[in-house]
């Protein structure tokens, strides 16, 4: 499995029973764990080596230490000195990366340890489901900066919690709490700081036994539809239906269901 040529910025594990890959970003000498240029270009090259890997069914994605998830970009790097153009080319990089989190053919969720602010919130919500540490805090404080979310937060957090909250989140900078986050929808479960990574496993255990091709349709139709009509989603359902029944995987489901066993998906 690729990916150790990138431990200056991430540490990896598999559980192979599981099916779970782990990705906790450790960025040595930056305990805000800062994205950068290099450290999304990294998770770019590790993701499309991992959508290839048919033995993952999921990815967690979290951060050493006990208080920071990330605080986004580093604003004191390279940051400052953009101009439009590179702050434009900056924002689209960030985006096709985190984007490949939510389009991943495996189940994705950000295991929030600590503070997740900006383009650190930004990246959690890119994933399916997000889980957090009871100390967490979730922000998105760009404005204080003069400045908006600019990898995704505009857009997919008014999708989890409607249009008003995400006005009030995202105009005031303020932070939520991982219970307030976890009321809102934000976050799928809540866990005591020791508990979080063995919590989250636990969690997606309810989908790593699943038809891998089954979760990677069924992501495709509900993400797809989004951005259709009602009976554009009903088509592409359709499509995708029809293309899932074909598969050796519906066949077994099928079978084990019939003889009251449970079902060995391999693919």
């Amino acid at each position: 499995m690729a990916g150790m040529e990138f431990e200056k910025f991430f540490h990896v594990d598999f559980d192979e029973p599981e099916g779970i890959l782990t990705l906790t970003i450790e960025k040595e000498g930056d305990k805000y764990n800062t994205f950068g240029p290099d450290l999304i270009e990294n998770l770019k090259v590790l993701l499309e080596d991992y959508y290839e890997n048919d033995a993952i069914r999921a990815l967690i994605l979290t951060a050493n230490g006990k208080k920071v998830f990330s605080t986004g970009a580093d604003i004191t790097g390279q940051f400052p000195n953009l101009d439009p153009m590179g702050a434009l080319h900056f924002s689209r990089v960030g985006q096709r990366v985190f984007q490949m989190l939510g389009q991943a053919p495996f189940i994705t969720c950000a295991a929030i340890n600590g503070f997740a602010l900006g383009g650190g919130l930004e990246i959690a919500l890119a994933c399916d489901f997000r889980t957090a540490s009871s100390r967490a805090r979730l922000g998105l404080p760009e404005i204080n900066l003069g400045l908006m979310p600019g990898w995704g937060g505009t857009q997919r957090l008014p999708r989890i919690v409607g249009k008003a909250k995400a006005l009030e989140l995202i105009l005031s900078g303020d932070p939520i709490s991982a219970k307030e986050a976890r009321e809102l929808g934000i976050l799928s479960a809540v866990f005591e700081p020791g508990d979080l990574i063995s919590g989250t496993k636990k969690f997606l255990s309810k989908f790593t036994k699943k038809s891998r091709n089954a979760i990677k349709i069924a992501k495709r139709a509900v993400i797809g539809g989004l951005r259709l009509n009602i009976n554009e989603g009903l088509d592409l359902e359709s499509e995708l239906f029809g293309l899932l029944w074909s598969s050796p995987d519906r066949e077994e489901g099928v079978n084990a269901f019939m003889e009251k066993r449970k079902p060995d998906f391999k693919h």
